[in-house]
């Protein structure tokens, strides 16, 4: 895959598309948020892991707040602080994703109805919080080893699926939190694919094959 980085946007970000293709040409959009300490690189080797048979764009925004786990100290970016989050940090995070999405969907030609949402930790969390925000049509919301933000929730009406997947020895998020994020959001309405695995603050290519697989679903995508 073509990966280059950019800073054109709300947000930084590493765009990746297949090799041989052009940043704008038309193909489904994926935008993917990192976790607490990483940056818009992070995961950016997952991509050829769920990238589709015809390819698609991945979008990976870098968070704005630098991550200081003691004073004086930066290791990658967050954004939001604490867990539960401070509500001032992940309101102004929320807003600079809301507009970096739509900026992303003007510069990048997309079809429509065909964008992704997801997310790993922290940044599951945020997807699921401006997924159920935008105002841009999307397919589904992925989320890997996240939770859920309660004290502000987004309005739910919009009827996304969702995905969620969690290990049962994630020592940094644990699985009780995935569990209670998943009844919350079926109480609400909003169907939920849950999945868990024997692995800790991490994926695996098992968990990512249930990603990619969930993907094309949600695009309509036949291999």
């Amino acid at each position: 895959m073509s990966v280059r980085r950019y800073a054109d946007l709300a947000l930084q970000y590493v765009l990746n598309v297949p090799s041989g293709h052009p940043d704008d040409a038309e193909m489904p959009l994926i935008f993917c948020l990192h976790g607490r300490g990483a940056d818009a690189n992070d995961l950016a080797d997952l991509a050829p892991m769920i990238d589709g048979p015809s390819g698609y764009r991945f979008i990976f925004p870098n968070a704005p707040k630098p991550f200081e786990p003691v004073p004086g100290m930066t290791f990658g970016y967050s954004w939001f602080d604490g867990l539960p989050p401070e509500r001032d940090s992940i309101a102004s995070s929320r807003n600079l994703l809301l507009r970096f999405i739509d900026q992303a969907l003007e510069r990048y030609p997309t079809p429509s109805g065909k964008v992704i949402m997801s997310g790993f930790s922290q940044g599951g969390l945020m997807a699921i919080d401006v997924g159920f925000r935008t105002t841009q049509s999307l397919a589904g919301i992925a989320v890997m080893s996240g939770a859920l933000y309660e004290d502000d929730p987004p309005d739910f009406k919009k009827r996304l699926p969702v995905l969620m997947v969690h290990g049962t020895q994630d020592e940094m998020i644990n699985v009780n939190l995935a569990r209670r994020a998943r009844r919350v959001l079926e109480q609400h309405g909003v169907v939920v694919e849950y999945h868990e695995f024997p692995m800790g603050h991490f994926v695996t290519p098992e968990s990512m094959a249930v990603v990619g697989d969930f993907i094309r679903r949600c695009l309509n995508i036949v291999e």
